[in-house]
């Protein structure tokens, strides 16, 4: 004979099915979340940026690198790839990073955010993480920019990141920030102040600052339009000594050196050698080089060492001949800088 369950025993196994359906419905919608979750991990950027291998000129791409300094608005869509350091960086959120990016005394905005298939939250973390003064690689593309960009030397433009690679990373902290090294005399703003010996302690890095690179620029800029209206006027360039066996002019404020088993001497100017070379015919000659003083002085007019530009030519009829000469170049030195620096 059969024996049916009971009730209790149909309801127990009802309630054990509708346990087992509800525990297999949970699991599947956890594994669809899971699922979700693991898409919305999946990091697509992964080739875009990151960290590159020490270039070891295993390759030569060709492909043209592009000047801060060239940019503006005109450029809007064109594709860029420049190499150069991170000035500041700035996180906003988790979706988006602002850059100003550095080359040489040139500083341009760039913009890295979160982009369906293109730029990934992963790729905005890594980027918000690189140190300052990084050297980084990046592929982007240039926009107008909406409104005047107030931190940038770039004005009307800024690069929107496609691509951000780091070359070299500090290997240990800054010790100073390059916008406090470059705070002007009269900047109101509250940044520390960046001490004289901390900057001089560290010359390499405050030789970053746009006030220490536009010094040199200047410097090169006055030497070329001084040897551009030289050589106009048919002056040969010289290079004398600057180590001689006895000292020059009155000897009295000379640099004295050994050199080997006897004594040298630094040069104070290259006068000889110009008066030299006008009784060798050359007529006219410039030199544009180092000049040696041993002035004890504490004056910032009498430098122990300074680069000087000589010049020394052979009158025909005249001295007002050399004043005028001098008149032409310190014209030309002095609208060619107002013209490229204004």
């Amino acid at each position: 004979m059969y024996n049916w369950p009971s009730k209790s025993a149909l309801k127990k196994a009802a309630k054990e099915a509708e346990k087992a359906k509800k525990a297999a419905e949970r699991a599947a919608k956890e594994a669809e979340q899971a699922a979700a979750r693991a898409a919305a991990d999946v990091d697509y950027s992964e080739q875009s940026y990151g960290k590159l291998p020490l270039n070891q000129s295993q390759e030569r791409p060709g492909r043209s690198r592009a000047q801060i300094s060239t940019f503006d608005a005109s450029k809007d869509g064109e594709n860029v790839i420049l190499r150069a350091r991170v000035h500041t960086s700035r996180a906003q959120g988790s979706k988006m990073v602002f850059f100003a990016l550095r080359q040489r005394q040139h500083t341009v905005q760039a913009l890295l955010t979160v982009a369906p298939e293109t730029v990934s939250k992963q790729m905005v973390k890594w980027a918000a993480s690189v140190p300052l003064e990084s050297i980084v690689l990046v592929e982007g593309v240039v926009k107008r920019s909406p409104e005047e960009i107030k931190s940038a030397t770039i004005k009307d433009a800024e690069v929107h990141i496609k691509k951000i690679h780091t070359i070299s990373e500090p290997e240990i902290r800054l010790p100073f920030n390059l916008e406090d090294a470059d705070k002007a005399q009269d900047d109101e703003r509250e940044v520390p102040t960046v001490s004289f010996d901390t900057r001089l302690n560290n010359r390499v890095l405050d030789l970053r600052t746009q006030t220490s690179q536009s010094i040199f620029v200047m410097q090169s800029a006055v030497t070329d339009l001084f040897r551009q209206s030289l050589q106009a006027k048919g002056f040969i360039e010289i290079h004398s000594p600057k180590l001689q066996g006895a000292a020059t002019e009155s000897g009295a404020s000379v640099f004295k050196v050994d050199y080997f088993k006897g004594n040298a001497f630094l040069a104070q100017s290259p006068q000889l050698a110009k008066q030299m070379a006008i009784g060798a015919d050359f007529e006219r000659v410039y030199e544009i080089g180092p000049v040696f003083r041993a002035e004890n002085s504490f004056t910032h007019r009498h430098l122990t060492e300074f680069t000087g530009l000589d010049l020394e030519m052979t009158i025909e009829e005249h001295y007002h001949e050399v004043v005028d000469v001098l008149d032409s170049m310190l014209l030309h030195i002095f609208n060619g800088l107002k013209t490229k620096f204004r």
